[in-house]
């Protein structure tokens, strides 16, 4: 699992991820290169992909539980 963000200071996001006690990389994009490609639109959107590279679920907005669901689903569990 990884974060994007796009915001133009990239502290900005850092500050947050350890507000939230991420466990995972955020990633800096501010040229909007992965949100173009796979054509993210509202923010935050939450993509679950599986070890074989499959989209499981593209979640809009903050929803833990469907998140958490997609993830299990993901690792097939």
């Amino acid at each position: 699992m990884i974060s994007v963000s796009f915001d133009e200071d990239p502290k900005e996001a850092g500050a947050f991820a350890k507000e939230v006690k991420a466990t995972f990389p955020v990633v800096h994009d501010t040229k909007t290169a992965l949100f173009e490609k796979f054509r993210v639109e509202p923010i935050p959107s939450n993509v679950v992909i599986d070890r074989k590279g499959k989209v499981v679920a593209a979640i809009e907005g903050a929803d833990v539980d469907a998140i958490e669901k997609a993830v299990i689903k993901a690792l097939g569990k």
